[in-house]
Order: C-alpha cells, then sequence, then structure tokens
C-alpha cells in the first residue's frame, strides 16, 4: 500500500491506475514565484526557463569558465569551451528549480489540507472552504506562493466560472504530477460519490502526507551532506592550483609553460568533474 490511502480496500494509487480521476467519485525556500507563466498553466513536469534566467545562466557561465581558464591556463581562452556546454547547464538548472517547485508545492499542500478539513468539518462546501483557505495559505507562505496562486485560480473558476470543483481539482490533480494531490481528488471524488466522511478522509490524508514528508526530509538531509561533501572535494584541486600560484609560482610554473603541463590540468579539470557528477548521480536519492 502506498501512502496509506484506503478506498473500499483499495490503495489511492492502484484506483489511479485503473480508473481515470474523472470517473473517480521551508519558508523563503517555498515562496517560489511563477510570473512567467499563467495561473491555470503552471507546469510541475517541466520547467521553462524564461529569458532573464538564460542571461544570467549565460553570464554566469562567460565568468565562470574566465575565472577556470585564468586559473588553470593563465589564459580567457579556454573560457569558451564551457560556454560549449551552457545548453547542459541550462537543463541541469532547470532540474533543479523543478525540485524546488515540486517541494514547495508539496509543502503548501500539507497545510491546505488542515485548512481544508477545518472548513469541510464546518459543514463548508469545496468552493467555500478552499475560499476561507486562500487567507490562510497567502499568510504563512505570502502572495506569490505557488498554492496560493493556484487556490486562487481554482476559486475563480469555480465562482465565476462555475466549473464543477470535480473538473477544477481534476486539472490541478493531472498537472500538479504529484501522489498525494493524486490520492487527495481521488479520495474526495469517492467520498462525494458514495456520501463517506471526507472531514475523517481528510485528516487521515493529512497524517499520512506529514509522516512521509518526515521521513522524506530526513532522507534528504543525509543525502544533502553527502552532497556537500562531494562539492568540498569538487572545489579542492581548484584552492590547491591558486594557493600554489599565490605561493608558490615558481613551482607550478611548468603547468603553464609547456604542452605536457596543459595536458595535465586538462586531465585534473575533467577527471574532477568526472568525479563529481559520479558523486552527485550517487547521492541523488529519489525519494
Amino acid at each position: 500500500m502506498r501512502n496509506g490511502f484506503l478506498v473500499n480496500g483499495e490503495s489511492a494509487r492502484d484506483l489511479n491506475k485503473s480508473t481515470p480521476i474523472k470517473h473517480v467519485g521551508i519558508k523563503d525556500d517555498y515562496n517560489i514565484q511563477s510570473e512567467h507563466l499563467a495561473n491555470s498553466e503552471i507546469r510541475y513536469d517541466k520547467y521553462m526557463v524564461d529569458k532573464r534566467e538564460k542571461q544570467l545562466l549565460f553570464a554566469g557561465t562567460l565568468v565562470v569558465g574566465t575565472a577556470l581558464s585564468v586559473l588553470m591556463y593563465h589564459n580567457v581562452f579556454f573560457s569558451l569551451v564551457l560556454l560549449l556546454f551552457y545548453i547542459k547547464i541550462q537543463e541541469i538548472y532547470a532540474e533543479y528549480m523543478l525540485a524546488r517547485r515540486k517541494r514547495a508545492l508539496a509543502e503548501q499542500f500539507k497545510d491546505f489540507l488542515f485548512i481544508l478539513s477545518t472548513s469541510i468539518g464546518t459543514g463548508r462546501g469545496m468552493r467555500d472552504a478552499i475560499g476561507e483557505a486562500i487567507p490562510g495559505i497567502v499568510g504563512i507562505y505570502g502572495e506569490n506562493a505557488i498554492l496560493s496562486r493556484e487556490l486562487k485560480n481554482m476559486h475563480k473558476r469555480m465562482s465565476i466560472g462555475n466549473e464543477e470543483d470535480v473538473t477544477v481539482l481534476n486539472d490541478f490533480a493531472k498537472r500538479s504530477a504529484s501522489e498525494d494531490i493524486v490520492d487527495f481528488m481521488i479520495i474526495y471524488s469517492t467520498c462525494k460519490t458514495t456520501g463517506a466522511s471526507l472531514v475523517d478522509a481528510l485528516n487521515k490524508a493529512a497524517s499520512v502526507i506529514i509522516d512521509k514528508m518526515t521521513i522524506e526530509n530526513e532522507i534528504r538531509t543525509m543525502a544533502n551532506r553527502k552532497k556537500n561533501e562531494s562539492i568540498i572535494l569538487f572545489v579542492m584541486p581548484f584552492i590547491v592550483v591558486l594557493f600554489l600560484n599565490l605561493f608558490s609560482p615558481e613551482y607550478i610554473a611548468p603547468l603553464y609553460e609547456s604542452y605536457i603541463g596543459r595536458v595535465i590540468m586538462t586531465m585534473v579539470v575533467a577527471a574532477d568533474i568526472f568525479i563529481y557528477s559520479v558523486m552527485q548521480k550517487i547521492t541523488n536519492v529519489e525519494i
């Protein structure tokens, strides 16, 4: 059983696989803006790098490439080599930002469930409950938080567009690519269809999600500790070269004055990058 949700003896995940949803009844880190995407088009399966971010990435790549070129080769010519990997750097950045967006959504959704269960427990419908949850989420995470924008958009679609709450939540669940949100959608649809207690289901969902997130955070903390160690190992060769250039330039001079020396420097850089990438893959734990 995944996530601990049971609907008529089956896990929500199993229901999600076998039945389409529509037929089944960290503060600063999480305050991520999505100004270059419309509320109804926020994607959680792909991060679109905007023009400004591309410019900053290009400038940063050029600056870092120039610094490494001067440090390792005593010229700026090799800074152009790093620009050849600009597209890959952009992809890595997009993956990082997408992971942040997903973590933000998960954290905010957890608090949303608590607020929602309280509102529904007093007899509110889903539309009114979402409307009451908006000030709470905005107060915790800010006006530009992802879920603040999503909730405002959902409430607008329900109240002004007169769309069914199941349809609106189904659209959000599909875009979220989150098991927890999909499970919530299945539970809500099932409770609404069968007349089961939605309050009990929401309380159970919130409890399971909190336990799951606690375990995930512990695993992520351990993985991040190892990632930090790999970063230290990655920068150490460059620090050693910088130290020798500053305090013993005659000792390291042969590496800059001969063809063999430049080959050795290139091998050092390549080996360092390769080892770092391997360590990142090892510590990149899928949770």
